[in-house]
């Protein structure tokens, strides 16, 4: 096209550069250039055999051009077409929920293991070697997530808090030397010291429990509404997340579970829910659902969406959002 554009003198100075530089490189292109030459001018003009054939060209020009334009609208068109469908995308592609606040299961500030004491002061416990502390006559070693109590024959007085945030769980043994074992999101109060009576202890969230005897002093969990009272050695699971529906399950042993005005014996094997809208009563213990938190695992069954966001809140630390609020109710 370029040698017929330079035959007819229609090249522009561009074009003429391009031909020009393609004619160095290529002794083919060279030989077509003399081989047009040649046959189409005349006394060193270009010229014409007839008026049709330069008409002809002409309009075979003006084609090119045309197509050249619409190949340049055509793109245009399609990036118009384009950018048009991400916008509409864009707007109708479902978007992420907005979060919703929900309450926290404990304090935010909470992001440790934390001891706190009878007189308010606080000691925050973090991963690593053994962590020794004395209170008063009281001396207690903290080491991989397990606190224990030492020299507790004259321990300090008053009501001690143990807490675990979400996403860890600790263990303690008691000063009769039962053993806790606290979920995440949960708190336990208890003393350093049990004095002459019931030997008693206050539990937010939920607990695993190794009671040991107590010469005669009865072990009580203050759990929400309810109590669970063991006699004797036994252990037990204590679900406390909602102090208005609280479940005990009695892995061995026999002990009493107390709440709304009605007591009810349960011996291993067994659990009951203590719950303002049913009545008091033992079950079998779903035992691969009751405590499988306690070996790492949590397994469900019909459970509603709410209650897994829960669970999800405190296992893991994070939020899981449910989209749609029918999602929620019937889930």
């Amino acid at each position: 096209m370029l040698l017929d554009k330079e035959l007819f003198g229609t090249i522009t100075p561009e074009e003429q550069q391009s031909l020009d530089d393609f004619m160095a490189t290529s002794a083919a292109a060279r030989a077509i250039r003399n081989e047009k030459r040649n046959s189409g001018s005349a006394g060193g003009q270009h010229a014409f055999p007839t008026e049709q054939l330069e008409s002809d060209y002409l309009a075979v020009v003006q084609r090119h051009r045309r197509r050249r334009l619409q190949k340049v609208w055509n793109w245009w068109i399609s990036a118009g077409l384009a950018a048009g469908m991400v916008i509409t995308a864009w707007l109708i592609w479902p978007r992420d929920p907005v979060p919703e606040s929900h309450p926290a299961v404990i304090p935010t500030g909470i992001q440790e293991i934390t001891l706190q004491f009878s007189n308010g002061e606080t000691i925050e416990f973090r991963d690593g070697g053994p962590q020794r502390y004395r209170v008063q006559s009281t001396g207690f070693v903290f080491s991989d997530g397990r606190l224990r109590l030492e020299d507790i024959r004259h321990g300090a007085s008053g009501w001690n808090s143990l807490s675990v945030p979400p996403g860890k769980e600790s263990r303690l043994q008691l000063p009769d030397g039962t053993e806790v074992h606290l979920n995440s999101a949960s708190k336990i109060q208890f003393p350093f010291r049990f004095g002459s009576g019931p030997r008693e202890v206050y539990l937010e969230g939920e607990a695993y429990f190794r009671i040991m005897k107590g010469n005669g002093k009865a072990f009580v969990i203050h759990a929400g509404q309810a109590d669970i009272t063991s006699e004797s050695e036994g252990i037990c699971n204590v679900n406390a997340y909602t102090p208005t529906s609280v479940s005990a399950h009695v892995v061995n042993g026999w002990m009493e579970m107390a709440a709304y005005g009605s007591v009810i014996p349960l011996h291993g094997g067994q659990e009951a829910t203590a719950a303002t809208d049913r009545p008091l009563s033992p079950a079998r213990m779903q035992s691969g659902y009751s405590v499988s938190w306690t070996t790492g695992q949590q397994l469900f069954r019909d459970l509603p969406a709410r209650e897994l966001r829960e669970i999800i809140a405190r296992w893991f630390n994070t939020t899981l959002y449910i989209d749609t609020e029918e999602a929620e109710k019937n889930y």
